[in-house]
């Protein structure tokens, strides 16, 4: 007994020790997104409602009911508590009116925060109720097959706020339904599983035996429908079924695959709705060995690996021979090194469009049993990769390293990537239940209904809505009441199961299947609690007095109810052997003649593209790498030996890698607070981030300590990065503006006029030089950081170029040097006409001249405070002649 008291002792501490820590979390997170300044859909809800209820409640409904005077909320049986009290609150009493529609019968999304239990309150507290019985969808065999399933409870549903009313068919059209005798092709089939043939002691199915037949059986069904000798018909004048008039619905993604595999066992095109992440799939892993190969084109083994893929489609045989032959595999290796440069110079999207269109890798692809989704995947990761490779700022081999971690450990997966709809127009689709919610198909197979709901273990806490406290949404984590609440969940459970086969067979526009049988799991289901209302729920726990002659008895009684719209049959046995489905008519296709006239001159353009020669390049986020540069850069944290070399800022890692990790560093720095301990934690989770050996944590934090204090204005009193807190900053501005057309004559131009003499010497000749073609369109870029500092902003532009060894190789004549031969003073000035556009819209009042600031490139390698201020940064400040020239000339005069 002591023993006992101990345990119940130690399980009502544990209780209260998780009821606190709910508490906590709830405090917890209302304070740091107070911190972090984020709300969500569901604070946004929760302040509109505090807000009715508070001191200021009745003058915000006074204002809401004067401006909307009634209020349609459609689909409310997916509402919530919150989203009802605060239509309830505005719209209750006087003149206004509030109208709730919706069908308690389809709510079926609870995991997303529907509450049925909401619906049934606001049903007892309306006045008035229309219920729309016509079915508009179906055929009327179907129609009457489903209202004698669902008839045959008093409350089908469980709940008596949610009865069911029988459909009525909309006038009669002139669509068919399947087959032509309608006693001979009921439109609703039952198909029967029956013990005896499934299992040898006529046991329950097991879930294993069902995964394999039923899917199975469905394929075969689905081929005789497909077949040309088929009687069924659909559609308007009586067409044959084609594969795209089928639907086959389940509650979940892995029964979705298991009819996917049985179908295209049968080659029976078939498309999956939304099941799986792209990250998973094999074209994922397949793309990671070819982008690999590209990375490293001398590393002879990843381009075989490479190879070897559909993707590039060569077998052992194939690799064996190419490899035998120096002269193709030497070309080989070229193509791989021309895919590395064109990667290198102009970014992912332009070379890995080149390598689908040179490789043929679509049309091979198409080629293959599953083709379409293959080809969907591979153009779908193209665009992840590329869109990564811009926000991330990416190099090549960094971009690879993102997609193998991103494969290999789902938790580095930030967000999604589900799969994408390959074209679904001639396939069989594969749906859950809750994808198919407002769908209609003309033919509808639910072969995993028989499923009943999960049960909560033992000790394992659950939700439910007590009835002792309005009905209110509790979560039982091990209370006296158990049992009482146990019994409250499973009733909800059943409820919402029923509703999702609702929602399935009302999906048919003309004809039906339902598998049933003595499953496994299956007494507490929705068919189970239909299908044998005279059973008692404990004659029906786990089959205990319900035998396959009993179910079949009480299948054929419906049948009868039903006059002939449902028809009892055994399970089909699936075949092994495909059978072939008839080819659809080949159409002749003929490429039409374009002769219209494309204007190249069109495009998205950037400071990158304008000085590289390409006006359509993406614009990087980060340029220090330019390919004007004199010195080739590395691609990523290569090094020498750490016993060779002192580890200071000035020998950190060159190129681009390094500019990019420099970049997220700064990024994500506070730079007010004084915690140096914090720096040191972000610059090691940085440097292992990019590969970069830790040694290098002291000297990275020295030099940001350097930039964050050195006076970034020559003058004493100038603004501090240090005294910039994160509300006056802003990261990565990314901008657009329409961009007119551009030459580089007027672009040289456009600085020599509006230059103050020998300031610039020769640079406007040099921009005149540029060898871009006439563009227009857009002009797209990102600022590395803009802030503000006594109601002046100010850009700041980090560069990570290696001048020297020496605090003094970043003396003033030096950056300007470097300004000038990389264009940069070209990229500050587009930087100032996009800033002072963006503040135009936003800061009343604004003028350029007394709002806007000035310029400052940090280079981060030469700055130092004790040296000076001389050393590491550039300063300029454009003149508002020059901006105002340029947008004039680039945009168009600015609106007043």
């Amino acid at each position: 007994q002591r023993q006992a008291e101990l345990e119940q002792a130690f399980e009502q501490r544990l209780t209260a020790l998780h009821t606190g820590l709910f508490h906590y979390m709830k405090q917890e997170m209302e304070a740091r997104k107070r911190e972090m300044n984020i709300q969500s859909f569901e604070d946004l809800l929760a302040r509109v409602r505090r807000a009715l209820e508070g001191p200021g409640g009745p003058a915000l409904r006074k204002a809401l009911r004067k401006k909307f005077r009634a209020a349609l909320i459609d689909e409310f049986q997916d509402t919530d508590p919150v989203q009802y009290a605060i239509f309830r609150k505005i719209f209750d009493g006087g003149d206004r009116s509030l109208f709730l529609i919706g069908d308690p019968k389809q709510a079926i999304y609870g995991f997303r925060g529907a509450d049925i239990f909401t619906y049934m309150q606001a049903r007892r507290d309306v006045s008035r109720r229309h219920t729309l019985l016509r079915n508009w969808r179906s055929d009327p065999g179907l129609i009457t097959a489903v209202n004698t399933l669902f008839s045959a409870r008093d409350r089908p549903f469980l709940y008596e706020e949610i009865p069911y009313h029988p459909a009525v068919p909309g006038p009669p059209g002139e669509e068919k339904r399947p087959g032509e005798d309608d006693a001979a092709t009921p439109p609703f089939r039952f198909w029967l599983a029956d013990t005896r043939d499934l299992t040898p002691s006529a046991k329950p199915v097991p879930v294993e035996t069902a995964n394999r037949v039923i899917p199975a059986a469905v394929a075969e069904e689905i081929a005789r429908l497909l077949s040309p000798g088929a009687p069924e018909r659909v559609g308007p004048g009586g067409r044959p079924v084609s594969a795209g008039d089928i639907a086959v619905l389940v509650p979940k993604n892995r029964q979705a695959q298991l009819i996917r595999e049985a179908l295209a066992a049968r080659r029976i095109p078939a498309v999956l709705y939304n099941t799986g992440d792209l990250f998973d799939t094999r074209e994922a892993m397949e793309t990671e060995r070819v982008l690999a190969a590209v990375s490293d084109p001398g590393d002879e083994q990843r381009v075989r690996e490479a190879l070897a893929t559909d993707m590039m489609g060569l077998g052992g045989e194939d690799l064996d021979r190419l490899t035998g032959d120096e002269a193709a595999w030497e070309g080989t290796l070229d193509r791989f090194r021309v895919y590395h440069d064109l990667w290198r110079d102009h970014g992912f999207i332009r070379m890995f469009r080149h390598l689908l269109s040179r490789e043929t890798v679509l049309v091979r692809l198409m080629g293959l049993t599953d083709g379409e989704r293959r080809s969907t995947n591979t153009l779908h990761l193209m665009e992840v990769l590329h869109q990564t490779s811009v926000e991330k700022k990416l190099g090549v081999r960094e971009l690879v390293k993102w997609l193998s971690d991103r494969r290999h450990s789902p938790s580095l997966r930030p967000e999604e990537h589900p799969l994408r709809l390959e074209s679904d127009e001639n396939a069989v689709k594969v749906v859950t239940i809750h994808k198919s919610k407002g769908l209609e198909y003309p033919v509808v197979f639910c072969p995993f209904s028989w499923q009943g709901p999960p049960v909560a273990r033992k000790n394992e806490p659950f939700t439910f809505h007590d009835d002792a406290r309005g009905e209110e949404l509790t979560l039982d984590l091990g209370s006296p009441g158990r049992d009482r609440h146990l019994s409250l969940a499973k009733k909800e459970r059943l409820a919402e199961d029923l509703r999702l086969l609702y929602v399935a067979l009302t999906r048919a526009k003309y004809r039906c299947y339902l598998v049933w049988g003595r499953f496994k799991r299956g007494d507490a289901s929705a068919p189970a609690y239909l299908l044998h209302p005279d059973v008692s729920q404990k004659a029906m726990e786990n089959w205990r007095e319900v035998t396959d002659d009993r179910v079949l008895r009480d299948l054929e009684a419906l049948s009868r109810k039903a006059g002939g719209a449902i028809a009892v049959s055994g399970l089909p046995a699936g075949r092994a052997a495909p059978s072939g489905t008839p080819e659809a008519p080949i159409t002749r296709l003929e490429r039409r003649t374009f002769s219209g006239r494309i204007d190249r001159r069109w495009c998205i353009t950037s400071f990158s593209g304008l000085v590289s020669g390409v006006p359509g390049a993406e614009e990087p986020m980060d340029l220090d790498a330019t390919l004007l540069s004199e010195t080739p850069p590395t691609n990523g944290p290569d090094e020498p030996p750490a016993e060779t070399f002192s580890r200071d800022i000035f020998s950190f890692p060159r190129g681009a890698g390094a500019g990019v990790f420099f970049h997220d560093v700064l990024e994500h720095l506070d730079y007010s607070a004084d915690a140096p301990d914090s720096v040191m934690e972000l610059v090691k989770a940085k440097l292992d981030e990019y590969g970069f050996d830790r040694g290098w944590a002291k000297a990275v934090q020295g030099m940001l300590t350097r930039v964050l204090s050195v006076p970034l204005a020559r003058e004493d009193g100038g603004p501090r990065l240090s005294s910039i807190g994160a509300e006056d900053r802003l990261n990565e501005l990314e901008f657009h503006f329409p961009l007119k057309t551009l030459t580089p004559k007027r672009l040289g131009e456009i600085f020599r006029e509006n230059t103050p003499s020998g300031l610039l010497e020769d640079f406007p000749e040099a921009v005149g030089r540029l060898h871009f073609s006439p563009a227009r369109g857009f002009m797209r870029g990102f600022i590395d950081l803009v802030f503000r500092w006594r109601d002046r902003f100010y850009i700041v532009d980090w560069k990570s170029n290696h001048l020297g060894d020496r605090v003094e190789d970043y003396d003033a004549p030096a950056l300007a040097r470097v300004m000038k031969t990389e264009y940069y003073i070209l990229q500050y000035t587009i930087y100032t006409l996009a800033l002072d556009r963006y503040l135009r819209l936003r800061l009343p009042g604004y003028r350029y001249e007394t709002h806007f600031g000035g310029v400052f490139y940090v280079f981060l390698r030469g700055v130092d405070p004790a040296s000076g201020t001389h050393y590491g940064i550039y300063r300029d400040l454009p003149s508002p002649r020059l901006i105002e020239t340029l947008g004039r000339e680039l945009i168009g005069s600015p609106a007043a």
